[in-house]
């Protein structure tokens, strides 16, 4: 991978807290690609590339106990949290260490999969369209298999990302935040789509799902300033002024304008799309 948020040392921190906040929000649009993409032919093998702490990994688990189960990462750590979060003993879920932007290799072998998914993952490659990641991911699938993914929507507003700009700016006016994503990132629905019919996917489909960061006041300063979740680490290293003005600020915006925490706005766009039956 290319981009700095691609880096298995920095998702090793953030895997112990990972769970608290982010992943939260991950299980709803990850049930939600779930719904879109059935599991019904009698071949069934899914794979889970960016799996994290299992966000997808689990629920799929849940409701096809059978099914086996690849859950994949970039790093030993999310992997590892995954599976002691995994309480159904005796599932189909195995793991292994993999590079989302070159996946083939060991269990993740060519044709092998009914099912490609993907969560809140995409996002640290430039345009994984371009630059052939869908087209390998395309290989890990069998004629007619399925491909779903789920990536944080910032074409609407992003309330983790907008509640750290206001409490920042309004600390220093002069503060101009980093991009939140690498050039040529995908940000939405418009991307998704299009990525997926570029790389030669059929009947693809996508929507936004409204997720919420809900997570209350004292829960997003928590996943803000101790998780060690990349994002608001960046996000704090960008800023030279005085960190503990910014909390003060930020408790201010939380208490005030997102009802204590409980109504911070997130979505997610997903979408789903079919490997053709032949070439």
């Amino acid at each position: 991978m290319s981009t700095p948020w691609a880096k298995p040392e920095i998702w090793d921190t953030a895997a112990a807290k990972y769970n608290d906040a982010v992943g939260r929000s991950s299980r709803i649009g990850a049930k939600r690609l779930i719904e879109l993409s059935p599991i019904s032919r009698p071949d069934a093998r899914a794979i889970d590339l960016g799996a994290g702490t299992g966000s997808l990994t689990r629920q799929l688990a849940a409701s096809f106990p059978n099914l086996p189960i690849l859950g994949t990462d970039i790093s030993p750590g999310m992997l590892d949290a995954l599976i002691s979060l995994d309480k159904k003993k005796g599932s189909q879920i195995t793991t292994q260490v993999v590079d989302m932007a070159s996946p083939i290799g060991g269990e993740a072998s060519e044709g092998k999969f009914s099912h490609v998914f993907s969560t809140m993952a995409i996002q640290v490659l430039p345009d994984p369209a371009s630059d052939g990641t869908l087209g390998q991911w395309a290989r890990l699938l069998k004629p007619g298999g399925v491909i779903a993914i789920a990536l944080w929507n910032f074409d609407e507003n992003c309330g983790p990302h907008a509640i750290w700009n206001e409490a920042a700016t309004a600390v220093d006016p002069n503060y101009v935040p980093p991009p939140i994503l690498t050039p040529q990132a995908w940000t939405g629905c418009a991307d998704l789509e299009k990525g997926l019919e570029r790389s030669g996917f059929l009947n693809v489909k996508t929507e936004v799902v409204h997720l919420g960061f809900d997570v209350g006041k004292e829960g997003f300063l928590k996943f803000f300033w101790e998780s060690g979740n990349p994002m608001p680490v960046d996000r704090q290293g960008s800023f030279k002024g005085d960190l503990d003005k910014v909390r003060v600020e930020m408790e201010k915006f939380l208490e005030v304008k997102y009802d204590r925490g409980t109504r911070i706005p997130l979505s997610a766009a997903v979408g789903v799309g079919e490997k053709p039956k032949t070439d």
